[in-house]
């Protein structure tokens, strides 16, 4: 058997309808599994459940993973989940001095809150099978503080951002080891910079350049290798793997 083969197997997406999460539910679904993507808004699900049909089984439910009542309706429809990938999130480009609290709320609550009841909700039944994947995506930002001065305009001083996704890499893990005998792996994905239509506002030519120029590798990152990273840690090969973050990011983070 391909050891990236996902036939038979169900994936959810969060906010698999556009952006990276696009890229995600693609690779999924080239790789033979169903894939269920929810979101708050029908229309990119629709669309990329209509684009994706002769490739594959996608199968949108509009969903706010942030509202409990949605959230049972989510489970219901979509049954039972090998793989769990929390992709959804949020980023205010308020100033940490000026952020209030109604705004840190909301962001904790769909980066870090969302995912873990999730979690308790799909996991159990992956428990129960003896085989799942769990994949968080965090972000380079996760990892590091970033450099505000560097980059302007990119928004590197949102504290709440940064601290979500500090957050869901500490929960990766204890979950991981939570789960460590049961067959269940849970995994970071920690994307650097990819252009997709959720930053394409900040990426102008000069960020593009500075970023580049920060980077070993000195470029941004393609769709092929996002959708090549997911994969693999929803992959069987990656049975040996968990509680790790997965850093994509062209070597950013090592400079």
């Amino acid at each position: 058997m391909d050891d990236f083969d996902l036939t038979g197997r169900r994936v959810l997406v969060t906010g698999g309808g556009d952006g990276l999460g696009r890229q995600m539910t693609e690779a999924f679904v080239d790789a033979g599994a169903t894939v269920v993507i929810c979101g708050r808004r029908t229309e990119p699900l629709e669309r990329t459940a209509a684009e994706l049909a002769g490739r594959g089984d996608v199968r949108p439910v509009r969903a706010d993973v942030t509202v409990p009542a949605e959230v049972d309706a989510l489970v219901a429809a979509a049954g039972g989940i090998d793989v769990l990938v929390n992709n959804a999130g949020l980023a205010h480009r308020t100033p940490w001095q000026e952020v209030e609290s109604a705004e840190w709320r909301r962001i904790m609550t769909l980066n870090v809150e969302a995912p873990f009841w999730l979690c308790q909700r799909f996991v159990p039944g992956m428990v129960e099978r003896g085989w799942g994947r769990v994949i968080n995506v965090s972000s380079v930002y996760g990892l590091v503080a970033g450099d505000a001065g560097r980059y302007p305009g990119l928004g590197l001083d949102i504290a709440s951002y940064f601290a979500s996704k500090h957050a869901v890499i500490g929960m990766t893990r204890f979950l991981a080891a939570q789960l460590g005998p049961t067959g269940v792996t849970v995994n970071a994905l920690c994307p650097g910079m990819f252009p997709s239509p959720a930053n394409d506002d900040a990426l102008r030519p000069e960020v593009i350049a500075a970023l580049s120029g920060g980077t070993p590798m000195g470029r941004l990152g393609t769709d092929r290798e996002l959708r090549s990273a997911v994969l693999f840690l929803a992959a069987p090969s990656s049975s040996f793997v968990t509680g790790q973050s997965l850093v994509v990011d062209g070597g950013w983070t090592i400079w």
